[in-house]
């Protein structure tokens, strides 16, 4: 599983079976609740995701929060 701050959102994405799951994350608790919003398409490598989650959530991007970044 993966964790990203997704201009200052934090989002965790793993893979299941073929298809990608995203949660949303409460840290330092490490709670994770389902996120059925956001869907990330099986053909997407593990290496794009943070470019992705960027591509679709660009207009959350604030001064603050100008980037996605993997957390861990």
């Amino acid at each position: 599983m993966r964790i990203y701050n997704v201009f200052g959102r934090l989002l965790a994405v793993k893979k299941t079976g073929d298809q990608w799951q995203v949660l949303n994350v409460t840290l330092p608790e490490r709670k994770f609740s389902p996120n059925h919003d956001v869907v990330i398409p099986d053909f997407i490598e593990e290496h794009e995701i943070a470019t992705y989650l960027g591509d679709i959530f660009h207009e959350a991007a604030t001064e603050k929060y100008p980037d996605v970044l993997k957390v861990e």
